[in-house]
């Protein structure tokens, strides 16, 4: 009798180490859902401002976390810039708004038509964004992004 008991004490035991287990992974793979649908929301609002410009006023290529354009509708100048550990952007200079916060590293590399890396801003064509970003478990996630800028507005 008394066997029994602690053989079903071990097997409740195990159980619910199972179940914390369990509980802890779904938990873990909520958290990531909800990073990757802010890196996807960040990177599609970043593809489409920067797909459509029309004017880079400013881009550092040796910062690489902030790049100032014109685009239409407008026009309109807005600023894209890694403040902190948030990626911002200001329309018009305006208040800045959050695209997406956790950000670890920023990048923006650009190159020319023929894909070779350039300091001209009038020569750049390609723009490739590269984003890391602090998932669940502290877990740092890369993500990149090339986006080709729109031929018909140089």
């Amino acid at each position: 009798m008394i066997v029994s008991f602690v053989l079903i004490s071990i097997m409740a035991a195990v159980a619910g180490f199972g179940f914390v287990k369990i509980a802890e992974s779904y938990v873990f793979a909520k958290q990531n859902a909800e990073t990757m649908q802010k890196v996807q929301m960040a990177m599609s609002r970043m593809s489409k401002e920067l797909g459509a410009l029309t004017a880079i006023s400013s881009a550092d290529p040796q910062v690489g976390n902030t790049i100032s354009y014109t685009r239409l509708p407008g026009p309109v100048t807005n600023t894209i810039t890694l403040s902190g550990n948030t990626i911002t952007i200001a329309i018009n200079g305006g208040n800045a708004a959050t695209l997406i916060d956790q950000v670890t590293a920023f990048n923006l590399a650009y190159s020319n038509a023929a894909g070779t890396a350039t300091t001209n801003a009038a020569d750049i064509r390609q723009i490739n964004i590269a984003l890391t970003v602090t998932g669940a478990n502290n877990q740092q996630l890369a993500f990149t992004n090339q986006v080709q800028i729109l031929e018909s507005y140089w």
